[in-house]
């Protein structure tokens, strides 16, 4: 007998079928569950006996609509599991095989000891330093043949070539090896001139994607579960970077000031945020419900909660709130800044709330609020055209 769809929970998980990172739906025997599978473009698998989607945020909106109405719809196992599924053989896979990529010969390693004693000695973020590290490596692995200190300029420059033409990456990434490679020849080397005049890519100007006040209540509203919600809701409310939310303590919330203390975040700076009313009310049940200690918000094994599990969170309730626009953790974080700027906050306030090191990068909000375009007056408007 099929079971009432209405009373069903429908749950989500990962799976690895044929090689490829899919959504499992898991759900009792129902035709009409079956029907809103094959509505969200979901196969069935003979040999793990379910049904399964690719899992990409596009798929994942479609089985929230398609299931709609009939069932709720858990995301828990996907968020917090990482992808450990089986193959189309029914057997648990191996790790997951990957290119095989050179490892630094002796020389090399030795070359990149050095430029993490430097970067560490300087301060520099552990995620700085990783960046930088990673860049250089590969430009190292790009002339296998030549020690670190035979790489000359016209080489840097035909390795920016190759990435810019052959694999196209992306002007950021370009500009950080350019950031890398410098700091390596100049500060490690101590050859300032072989870098000096090494290009860097056109600076590209993109304006930051918002969701409007009813865009983000309804995601806000959209998960079930409290922590999940408690961590999308203080992401926006504090204008909060994913790093910034996982790393989060308890000491942290100063509910006495209404501000929250955010400790060495981008560029190893502290700063505060604004701790309101009603978030606080939320941090309080929630704190009530998991006594956190440590990090606020710890993960299944008690340690920093992942940043691509709220990721995933984030897109979780993206698609439960029907919200198909390419919207991320850090669209949150710039839409609690325009809707600042739109409710009239001065942009050094707002400057400050984000911990933006130049006001340019916050005067970037200014070409965003619909607030100070809706209050232009069209000239074609202002013509006489009868």
């Amino acid at each position: 007998m099929d079971e009432k769809p209405g009373k069903t929970t429908v749950r989500l998980e990962h799976l690895v079928h044929a090689t490829e990172h899919c959504i499992a739906i898991a759900f009792p025997y129902n035709t009409e569950l079956i029907a809103a599978a094959k509505k969200a473009e979901a196969k069935w698998s003979k040999t793990q006996k379910r049904w399964y989607t690719p899992n990409t945020p596009e798929h994942l909106r479609t089985i929230f609509q398609a299931f709609k109405g009939l069932a709720w719809v858990d995301t828990t196992a996907l968020i917090n599991k990482t992808a450990s599924g089986s193959t189309a053989t029914g057997k648990a896979p191996a790790q997951q095989a990957k290119p095989a990529q050179a490892a630094p010969n002796a020389e090399q390693q030795e070359a990149l000891a050095a430029m993490q004693r430097k970067l560490e000695i300087a301060r520099y973020s552990p995620r700085t330093i990783d960046a930088y590290l990673n860049a250089t490596k590969h430009l190292f692995l790009h002339f296998p043949t030549k020690p670190p200190g035979d790489i000359r300029t016209e080489d840097i420059e035909a390795y920016q070539h190759h990435l810019a033409t052959v694999r196209k990456v992306s002007n950021s990434h370009l500009n950080q090896v350019v950031n890398a490679v410098r700091y390596y020849y100049m500060n490690v080397v101590g050859d300032a001139k072989r870098v000096t005049f090494i290009e860097r890519p056109r600076k590209e100007t993109k304006l930051p994607f918002v969701l409007s006040k009813s865009e983000v209540a309804a995601v806000l509203k959209a998960p079930d579960n409290l922590k999940h919600r408690t961590m999308l809701s203080l992401a926006y409310s504090a204008g909060l970077r994913v790093s910034e939310v996982i790393a989060l303590r308890p000491e942290d919330l100063l509910f006495d000031q209404g501000l929250i203390r955010v400790r060495q975040a981008k560029g190893n700076k502290d700063r505060t945020t604004l701790l309101g009313r009603s978030i606080a009310e939320l941090l309080q049940k929630y704190m009530a419900a998991y006594q956190p200690s440590g990090f606020l918000f710890a993960g299944q094994n008690g340690g920093m909660y992942s940043a691509r599990s709220l990721q995933l969170v984030m897109q979780a309730a993206l698609a439960k709130a029907g919200i198909q626009k390419p919207a991320s953790m850090h669209t949150l974080r710039h839409s609690f800044a325009t809707h600042l700027l739109e409710q009239g906050t001065d942009l050094r306030y707002i400057q400050t709330l984000l911990g933006h090191a130049s006001s340019k990068t916050t005067e970037v909000y200014t070409h965003v609020s619909s607030r100070y375009l809706q209050g232009i007056v069209n000239p074609l408007d202002a013509l006489d055209l009868s």
